[in-house]
Formats: C-alpha cells, sequence, structure tokens
C-alpha cells in the first residue's frame, strides 16, 4: 500500500508542470510590420575628364550690302576639363553655301574656322548641363565662280581671325553618351576686309557627345 501511494505522488509531481504549460495563456503574436520601401540613391553625374562632340551646324552669313548666305555644314570639338565648372575647348566647323547675285553667276562660298578657348559649366555637370564659350582663331573662307560670259571661272581664299561666343544645353541620356539640344553661337570674321562692316554671322547647332575620363 505505501509503494501505492509513493507511486501516485511521483505521478502528480510530473503532472503537475504539464498541466500548468498547458493553462499557461500562449503569448500573442507581434503585430507586423508594414513593408519599407527601398531607398532611392540619387543618380550623381560626375565630371567627365574629357568630351568629344559633333553634328550639324546652320550658318548665316551677312557679308556685303546686307547680302546673306544661309549655309549648312557640321562641327567637331574637343573640351578637356580641368574643373567641374571649367574647361579649355577646340573646335574645327565647316559650312558651304550660294550667294546669289543679279546679273550674275552665284558664288559657291565654303567657310571653315579652328578656334578654341574657355568653356564653362555655370552649374556643373548634371543630367541637363547648360554651357557657355568663348572659342577665337582662324577663318578660312574660299569663294568659287563659274565661268559666265565667256569669262572663265575662278577661285580665291582668304584666311583672316575670327571668334564666336554662345552656349548650349546637353541633355546626358546615357553613361558616356549624350544629346546635344542646342547650341547657339554669335562669331566674326572679316572675310572682305577691316573696312567693311557688319561681316558677323549667327549660328545654330545640333548633334551628339561622348564623355570619357572621370575628374
Amino acid at each position: 500500500m505505501k509503494k501505492l501511494v509513493g507511486l501516485f505522488g511521483l505521478l502528480a509531481l510530473f503532472i503537475m508542470p504539464v498541466a500548468a504549460q498547458d493553462t499557461a495563456a500562449p503569448p500573442q503574436d507581434q503585430a507586423p510590420t508594414a513593408p519599407t520601401e527601398p531607398v532611392k540613391v540619387k543618380h550623381t553625374y560626375p565630371t567627365p575628364k574629357s568630351e568629344l562632340s559633333g553634328g550639324f551646324t546652320i550658318r548665316g552669313y551677312y557679308g556685303l550690302n546686307g547680302s546673306t548666305i544661309n549655309m549648312k555644314g557640321g562641327f567637331a570639338s574637343y573640351d578637356y576639363n580641368f574643373f567641374r565648372w571649367l574647361g579649355l575647348e577646340g573646335e574645327v566647323l565647316g559650312v558651304s553655301g550660294l550667294l546669289k547675285i543679279p546679273m550674275q553667276p552665284a558664288l559657291d562660298v565654303h567657310i571653315f574656322t579652328a578656334l578654341a578657348g574657355p568653356k564653362i559649366y555655370p552649374l556643373g555637370h548634371h543630367k541637363f548641363t547648360p554651357f557657355g564659350h568663348f572659342l577665337y582663331g582662324a577663318g578660312i573662307n574660299t569663294t568659287a565662280v563659274s565661268a559666265f560670259g565667256g569669262y572663265g571661272g575662278n577661285a580665291s581664299a582668304v584666311v583672316v581671325q575670327a571668334w564666336q561666343l554662345g552656349g548650349g544645353l546637353d541633355y546626358n541620356r546615357w553613361t558616356h553618351w549624350g544629346i546635344r539640344l542646342i547650341q547657339f553661337d554669335y562669331g566674326s570674321a572679316k572675310f572682305l576686309g577691316n573696312n567693311i562692316p557688319n561681316q558677323s554671322s549667327k549660328r545654330v547647332s545640333f548633334g551628339f557627345v561622348y564623355r570619357f575620363g572621370e575628374k
């Protein structure tokens, strides 16, 4: 009998902790946390070490007696950047057009310029990058006229000092490639001599830009 009582006592010692665990309140589930949105990383546009650009140019040249030559052609330029806001640019340009003179054969005119000077980025380099520049160098004007009225044709060339002032806007669409959305320039080259006034030109250009290296 004593053994039976001892056995029931041992069973009671094991059953009581288990029962206490079963009757304890179940732990409450934690409230679900709201999903966090990924942090947007702002895209940066580092200053390129160098830039190549080129494209199409429309140039109006004002010459003798208020005459105007609407000329078309292309340009190519190279820019080396010293700082995020300052670079040195070199540019070559070539355009051509016909100057019509009453009672005379049209003149086939070609103008070439090779200029260099500072290029300024007032806001640095971003997705949209405005710039301004002042370029100075040489201009070449070659003029050819065909035979007319028994006179033979001839050609001539003039080399003078030239300059231009202007600016534009680049759209940096890709890592290395960009689009020259617009470029305006005003320039002067006195191909007809220093005594002839108003030998100026206005120019509009479009094209592409390739950037390489990083400052």
